[in-house]
């Protein structure tokens, strides 16, 4: 027979239970507005019932309050971490390609004062130094037309100039910011590893689960996402001597395609590693660009732009992005005497001097997965189209500790990763091209043979446009374009770049040293050597730029960065618009409805004062029973 009070007792545990519930509930209104807050409420269920050895059968006992829980759904968390990764890429890209764009324009811009200032760019300048060609073309006598000409060509060089270093700039500041990505990484793998400290902590009895340090690292999690790829798993931890759940969890973080980033109370760190001079991957990289490691072994993380995901990759990308066009190739043969380790390349690109991007001195390059270090190179072109590479292998120690083993022949080797996107390298390896292709025509229609000044000296093999040496001086580009066989430290084309291209000192110096005409025309009206370099603008015959005439570079460039830039927009628009249905979809869930808590308060709010209705009937009850029954 059940006790003569299990009624008050069942009463009383739907009393509790109401009451739990309208906390809660003021609970979630109060979080209405706070960020990454998942509504909760309150799991019940039926008490177990007592036997009554009766007819009747089983009492119920009223109900357990089990606890508050999260209204959480995994698969729209992972559906957003994925977006959010795409959206935090296309976001940086978006950014630095509208900075690219503005580097390239060829604008005219109006003041305030209704006043018009030229924002001077390659056409501008181009037409500039072509038409001071036309003028001089006839006035070859007089020298001030000559010195004019050569003023628009080194207004020329100096855009380049510019160009390049700006270029360079921007990736130093991409390269900042790869920094402070890790650096968040790093803050948010520490506190994760905190954060599953405390919820062991709390849940570990299993009478209590920490919801709001799950909000937290859910939070932690999303934001993390932003930066880079992330799956998250969370384990069951097992006693070891029972077998039983322990009550502990695991949470596992992984990022960069798998890799452990948090796990349980232990976490790792990234670093970023500043590359030395020798370990340049590019020729037109800046110095000090970071290699990203983990800390705890030291080896590299496997984080570029092919591997990562987020806003790291899209950083990445546009730092290191060379259109698929890093050096590749076999290991052919070596040479232990002569610490020569010879590839033989395939792609046209790399048989190309006006494309070569290689550091000249003092590079490093990866032979069967392993880094070593080379001092300079020679390249061999064959007459049946196979090309070579030797390098020689430097013999410092801290650099290559022993030479290259003979088994790596047949092994692939490269020099920096192959990005499939048009990223700084690959803008500043299209103005080097250019640079390069138009100043060797250039220089080989100005000092054709019987070139003269206005001396009437013989300028046969003269430079118009040459580049400076870092040290002083400028280069006697001694190798042509599209010689057979040259080494990096000869001075030749592949020598050029946007930041060191420039007019000869010699004819800066002395303008009448420039040559205007041929010794096979008569008088000084003459000027067939001008007529040909006017030509060059125009005559796809004698230069092409990807299909192109010289003065069309500019739409080249400007066409690769509309259409990059426009790409990163379309994409940023795409996965904004996607991220805002999935986090509707989230909210659903998890997100706190003000009229939903509205009408769960009067609700519970019914149950409450039901329940009390019930203890004071009771309370009646045995009041009749306690006082009056038997007097």
């Amino acid at each position: 027979m059940p006790s003569t009070f299990l009624g008050l007792n069942t009463s009383y545990t739907g009393l509790v239970a109401a009451n739990a519930a309208l906390n809660t509930t003021a609970n979630n209104i109060a979080n209405v507005e706070t960020k990454g807050y998942s509504r909760q409420q309150i799991n019940q269920s039926a008490a177990s019932a007592m036997r009554a050895f009766a007819s009747y059968g089983c009492i119920g006992a009223g109900v357990d309050t089990l606890g508050a829980e999260r209204i959480r759904d995994i698969y729209y968390d992972e559906k957003y971490w994925n977006n959010n990764s795409k959206l935090g890429e296309y976001e940086k890209k978006s950014y630095y390609a509208e900075i690219i764009q503005t580097y390239l324009e060829d604008v005219r811009d109006t003041k305030a004062d209704g006043s018009q200032s030229i924002v001077k760019g390659f056409t501008t300048l181009f037409n500039e130094f072509h038409n001071s060609l036309e003028s001089l073309a006839t006035h070859t006598g007089d020298i001030d037309y000559a010195r004019t000409a050569l003023s628009y060509g080194g207004n020329l060089c100096e855009y380049f100039n510019i160009l390049y270093n700006n270029f360079q700039k921007m990736q130093t500041d991409v390269n900042d910011e790869i920094k402070i990505e890790i650096d968040q990484i790093n803050s948010v793998s520490q506190q994760l590893s905190t954060l599953n400290q405390q919820i062991n902590m709390i849940e570990v009895n299993g009478t209590a689960v920490a919801n709001e340090l799950r909000d937290k690292r859910d939070l932690l999690i999303d934001q993390l996402s932003k930066y880079i790829d992330v799956k998250c798993e969370e384990r069951v931890v097992y006693n070891e001597a029972t077998g039983e759940d322990s009550g502990l969890r695991e949470y596992v973080v992984r990022i960069a395609g798998g890799q452990i980033l948090v796990d349980g109370k232990n976490y790792r760190q990234l670093e970023c590693v500043p590359r030395e001079r020798w370990q340049k991957d590019n020729q037109n990289d800046v110095g000090g660009l970071y290699d990203i490691r983990w800390t705890d072994t030291k080896q590299d993380a496997n984080i570029s732009g092919k591997t990562a995901r987020g806003e790291l990759k899209g950083l990445l990308e546009m730092r290191d992005g060379n259109n698929n066009e890093a050096f590749n190739g076999t290991v052919s043969s070596m040479d232990t005497v002569e610490r020569t380790v010879t590839i033989e390349v395939t792609d046209d690109y790399l048989k190309d001097m006006s494309k070569s991007t290689l550091p000249l001195t003092e590079g490093r390059i990866s032979i069967g997965g392993k880094y070593y270090y080379y001092d300079s190179y020679e390249v061999q072109k064959l007459s049946n189209g196979e090309c070579f590479y030797t390098f020689k292998m430097s013999d410092v120690p801290e650099r290559n500790p022993r030479f290259v083993p003979m088994d790596k022949i047949g092994q692939p080797a490269k020099i920096g990763d192959q990005i499939n996107y048009q990223g700084i390298p690959y803008y500043l390896e299209q103005m080097n091209e250019w640079v390069r292709e138009y100043a060797s025509i250039f220089n080989g229609l100005y000092s054709q043979e019987g070139a003269t000044d206005y001396f009437g000296q013989n300028e046969t093999g003269s430079v118009f446009f040459t580049g400076d040496r870092e040290l002083g001086g400028q280069f006697g580009l001694d190798v042509e374009r599209g010689a057979m066989k040259y080494s990096s430290t000869d001075e030749g084309y592949f020598q050029l770049t946007a930041g060191n291209f420039n007019v000869s000192k010699r004819l800066e110096d002395e303008p009448r040293y420039m040559a205007t005409h041929t010794i096979y025309t008569d008088g000084e009206s003459k000027y067939d050597i001008i007529e040909d370099l006017i030509d060059l603008s125009t005559n796809i015959d004698k230069m092409q730029f990807r299909g192109c005439s010289a003065e069309s570079f500019l739409e080249c460039l400007m066409g690769d960065s509309a259409l990059n830039a426009s790409s990163a927009e379309n994409f940023t628009a795409v996965f904004s618009k996607i991220e805002e249905s999935i986090e509707n979809d989230r909210l659903s869930i998890s997100g706190v409805d003000n009229d939903e808590e509205a009408a769960n308060m009067m609700k519970y709010q019914t149950a409450f004062g039901l329940a009390s209705k019930m203890i004071s009937v009771l309370n009646e009850c045995y009041e009749q029973l306690i006082l009056q029954t038997g007097v």
